[in-house]
């Protein structure tokens, strides 16, 4: 017998699955830190330009400056610093900032196998547990995130943080940072929601009497006072104000992105058709048919194999009511769908996280 086909008595699958099953932290960690490099430098060979988003070369030229005496008079100043703060404490070095995305990349990695993957790990055979590794782990547009300077990869990590972490304080902090690197960035949290939790709280008794009492008190509000009604009037204006600002105004768009902005058909008809179609493209991949560009229609065949093979492992799908009422909110503010699709994108895989933490899957 050669020595090769020793080792590869030796080295069976399931030796292997076990050993990965046993991996530590530390493993897991440096596991990731080659896979996250490994992409970083396949993504220049193929030639994708390292400033390809310009956010990066905004980031890297930007600097803002961090006094220390500050926070330190005021600690809760903390909860304010956004992604420039961060970008200037590390000199504006891009090898720094691109180290710091691959560590956080790693680390969110930790989380998930440790959280997640290993709760299934004897559950699922061996084609859907190399489904799941690949969703949880291998995502090629996460890892184009972590291999640029952008916010997304410390958005994700504090995502899975709220999502994964047992501790309320914990999550507590971790949505005040989230909030801090990108305004509004607390919907994200809204992928919690779903249909069924809606339900369950709608049946409860006392949620009922607080809706009741609550419609009662609005009724005798607008009843028992005449300037009520021009009230409602005038905030009704200023909320029709600002979604037709959100749908008039331009993003700098990519010359590949044809995905229509239904500004033929004016506000408010173009306003809804595009705040109801782009979630769907999205989470279908429709949009390939739309984009000229060949990396933008691989986004599309991710998302369409992504929801075959959390389909073929569960026989479900984790989209939920949570992720399509955060979709639509990306969508109203958005004006380009190279954008939206980035901004959504957090969206899209802290749900993927979510429903597999809370999935139950019988041996």
């Amino acid at each position: 017998m050669t020595v090769f086909k020793l080792f590869m008595n030796f080295l069976t699958f399931e030796k292997i699955k076990k050993i990965f099953y046993e991996l530590s932290s530390i493993q897991i960690f440096i596991l990731s830190l080659l896979i996250c490099v490994s992409f970083y430098f396949t993504e220049g060979l193929i030639g994708i330009d390292r400033f390809y988003h310009p956010d990066s070369k905004f980031y890297l030229e930007k600097y803002q400056k961090f006094e220390l005496i500050s926070y330190l008079n005021n600690p809760f100043k903390i909860f304010k610093i956004d992604y420039l703060v961060i970008t200037s404490l590390f000199k504006n070095n891009y090898y720094l900032l691109i180290s710091l995305n691959f560590i956080l990349y790693s680390l969110t990695n930790v989380f998930i196998y440790r959280k997640v993957f290993i709760r299934h790990f004897y559950q699922l055979n061996n084609l859907k547990l190399f489904f799941l590794f690949y969703l949880l782990f291998l995502d090629p547009y996460r890892l184009h995130l972590a291999s640029h300077i952008l916010k997304e990869t410390l958005l994700i990590f504090f995502m899975i943080v709220i999502i994964l972490s047992n501790i309320k304080i914990i999550k507590l902090i971790s949505l005040l940072f989230l909030e801090a690197v990108r305004t509004k960035a607390f919907m994200y949290v809204l992928i919690l929601v779903t249909y069924s939790d809606i339900k369950k709280y709608l049946k409860s008794k006392k949620v009922l009497i607080i809706i009741i009492i609550f419609i009662l008190l609005l009724i005798a509000y607008f009843v028992l006072d005449q300037n009520a009604y021009s009230l409602m009037q005038d905030e009704y204006k200023k909320f029709i104000g600002s979604m037709s600002h959100y749908y008039n105004r331009l993003m700098p768009l990519r010359e590949y992105d044809h995905i229509t902005l239904f500004k033929d058909y004016g506000f408010p008809n173009g306003f809804i058709l595009k705040n109801i179609s782009w979630p769907l493209m999205l989470v279908s991949g429709f949009f390939i048919f739309f984009v000229s560009s060949y990396l933008f229609k691989f986004l599309a065949i991710i998302i369409l194999l992504n929801n075959i093979f959390i389909y073929l492992i569960t026989k479900k799908t984790y989209i939920s009511l949570g992720l399509m009422i955060i979709l639509i909110l990306i969508s109203i503010y958005s004006s380009s769908y190279t954008a939206y699709f980035r901004y959504s994108y957090i969206a899209l895989y802290s749900s993927v996280i979510y429903f597999f933490f809370n999935l139950k899957l019988k041996k």
